[in-house]
């Protein structure tokens, strides 16, 4: 059966003579409207990221945020904590591009190969050099090529009968023909494939209950409320918060309210990578608040605690989990 034609050559071209992703999107059109409205179609250009590196100053930073391809430094390794060798990625490695960068993380970074073929877990009738790798796919070491730290978490605490992959949390699973393009649509048939929306959205809403909270020891009386929330991360393979570079914060706020829903006191605590404050997978902390009461308190309601994801700014609130404990005084 025929596999590749040589129809459009340019695709598998390197360097500047690679047209853009935006090529690939005459065909892939699906797959390309789900990577423009993602994060990694923005890695270079959005504001944080420009800001961060002082205009684009910290060359160390492009290597991944507009890869040329991850395919320069894949080796197999063994890793201390498993048996098998696996593609153990070393990001220092990876060589950044100097066109294009407005793609960030684009089509060729993570799909062409040092071979100029395009790589990709399926077979297919393609317009250019084509090379089937499901395996590699399909696994963790593809994104951990880029996402060493997580990775390496994920190395550390995968297994115990849980063989999830990032792509089973990030990319969500869809049935659907490679390309939309016609006639070439035609040639093809329906396939088990992934979602390129690289979301921790799609993470949240397969695994709704991957982070629990629970009020514990409550003490409640005429002068104080005090107690504990626990937290446990119940389902991720990788900290909460996870990653090395940027902002990443993740907060608690404990909350007690009136009896018209308005907030009377409140507590806030933080969890950070740097200060190792992260929720470790299947780690359970324990946060301990104690509210004095007076006579402005009025009628109490209820204690609320939620838990959510942060930027510097405060304009990324996205929930992980709420509880609340209806209170009886």
């Amino acid at each position: 059966m025929l596999t590749s034609m040589n129809i459009h050559p340019e695709l598998a071209e390197r360097g500047e003579k690679f047209p853009g992703s935006y090529k690939c999107g005459h065909c892939h059109i699906d797959i390309y409207k789900e990577w423009e409205g993602s994060t990694h179609s923005k890695s270079y250009t959005s504001d944080k990221f420009r800001i961060a590196t002082n205009n684009y100053e910290y060359g160390f930073c492009i290597r991944c945020h507009a890869p040329k391809t991850i395919f320069t430094l894949l080796e197999k390794e063994t890793v201390d904590n498993i048996d098998v060798p696996v593609t153990q990625a070393k990001n220092s490695e990876i060589a950044a591009r100097d066109y294009n960068l407005k793609d960030g993380v684009d089509c060729q970074g993570c799909h062409l190969t040092v071979d100029c073929e395009f790589s990709g877990p399926h077979e297919g009738i393609s317009p250019h050099p084509l090379k089937k790798d499901e395996e590699f796919y399909k696994s963790s070491e593809l994104c951990g090529t880029c996402h060493v730290d997580t990775f390496e978490e994920y190395l550390t605490y995968v297994g115990n009968g849980n063989d999830e992959t990032c792509q089973d949390c990030h990319m969500p699973a869809v049935r659907r023909k490679l390309i939309q393009d016609e006639p070439w649509q035609k040639l093809h048939k329906k396939k088990e494939g992934k979602k390129h929306t690289f979301s921790r959205l799609s993470a949240i809403e397969k695994n709704k209950d991957f982070v629990r909270l629970k009020f514990t020891e409550i003490n409640n009386n005429n002068d104080q409320i005090a107690g504990n929330v626990e937290i446990i991360n119940t389902k991720v393979n990788h900290s909460i918060p996870t990653g090395k570079y940027g902002y990443r914060e993740v907060l608690l706020l404990i909350n007690l309210k009136d009896n018209l829903g308005k907030i009377i006191k409140s507590k806030q605590e933080s969890m950070f990578v740097e200060l190792n404050t992260q929720i470790k997978p299947g780690e359970k902390k324990i946060y301990s608040f104690v509210f004095d009461l007076d006579d402005k308190s009025g009628e109490l309601k209820e204690l609320e605690a939620v838990l959510f994801r942060s930027n510097f700014n405060r304009t990324d609130k996205t929930l992980f989990a709420k509880v609340e404990l209806q209170l009886g005084l």
